[in-house]
């Protein structure tokens, strides 16, 4: 009856609309309040995972200026330089696109470079200031991936980022990317790197979810969308996707909490992409009208679309 209702609902991709906690923190940045954006950080609970509030600030069109000016004046704030530092992570991946580098024009790539340079060293001064600054940590994985770092350099950053976070989700997901044959990796590494996350992750935590991503970064690497499905058809696959899925998002203990939408699309998505209909099911409920675009976006423009009749399968 869930999925009959939701069936052709409008897909629901704002994030505030996932985790409603960030409204305020949104309605801050745009008043241009830094007082109460250093207050709302602060009622973060010790070792929580800060990376998504700090991704929707630096989400916010033309917070760059406040965040320079809140730089320049808050001459120790380890928080202002890492939100001022992810903003220009995303205003550099804006102006390169998601086109693979042989696409990148020359033009886009200066700009690119530019903005993840100023990041890198913005963030660097961060976690100078506060060492156990995860969210920081967080976002130079994407910068050392960016700026052609090396994989040990990714690697070493994500381990200070999980030093300092009880459940660095955010962070797994972006050195997935780093471990990718696309930026310098192997699928040995990224999978391996996934078996890591599961052993190591508390149940009921997202500790290890990131093994969907590590299958669906496989599948994504095929060039038709019938070897992606193909791949994820697979039975071994299958089976892996089910253990990370039953001991994180599926487990009696799992608590909502930022991140978990991510999660329950990758697992959706991988699911219903592989024909596992009945498997996608229960991520699809939990997710009602939300669905985070990873996967399903790579696979057709209208992948709004796709979520709907996933939901349609699975009724």
């Amino acid at each position: 009856m869930i999925l009959r209702l939701l069936q052709w609902r409008p897909v629901q991709t704002d994030v505030v609309a996932w985790y409603p906690d960030l409204a305020v923190l949104r309605r801050l940045v745009r008043a241009r309040d830094w007082g109460g954006v250093e207050a709302y950080f602060n009622g973060f609970p010790p070792r929580a995972d800060r990376s998504t509030a700090v991704l929707l600030v630096a989400n916010t069109r033309g917070s760059e200026r406040f965040l320079q000016k809140a730089v320049d004046t808050q001459r120790d704030s380890a928080l202002a330089r890492t939100l001022l530092g992810a903003r220009f992570v995303v205003l550099g991946w804006k102006a390169r696109t998601r086109a693979w580098a042989k696409d990148v024009s020359p033009a886009q790539r200066r700009v690119f470079i530019d903005y993840l340079t100023r990041a890198e060293r913005v963030l660097a001064d961060a976690v100078a200031i506060d060492p156990a600054d995860s969210a920081a940590w967080t976002e130079r994985i994407t910068t050392a991936r960016a700026l052609s770092l090396g994989q040990d350099e990714a690697r070493r950053r994500y381990e200070r980022a999980a030093e300092h976070c009880d459940t660095p989700y955010r962070a797994q997901v972006q050195l997935v990317q780093n471990l990718c044959p696309k930026w310098g990796g192997s699928f040995a590494q990224v999978h391996a790197f996934a078996a890591e996350c599961l052993r190591e992750g508390k149940p009921g935590s997202l500790g290890g979810a990131i093994a969907a991503q590590a299958q669906m970064e496989q599948a994504l690497n095929e060039y038709y969308v019938r070897d992606i499905r193909q791949y994820l058809a697979r039975a071994d696959v299958r089976k892996k996707i089910e253990a990370a899925a039953a001991q994180t998002v599926l487990h009696p203990d799992f608590v909502p909490g930022h991140g978990w939408v991510t999660a329950h699309s990758a697992f959706a998505a991988a699911f219903h992409l592989g024909g596992h209909i009945a498997a996608s099911r229960p991520h699809l409920q939990a997710l009602g009208s939300f669905a985070d675009p990873y996967g399903w976006d790579q696979i057709s423009t209208k992948w709004k679309e796709l979520v709907r009749l996933a939901r349609r399968d699975a009724r």
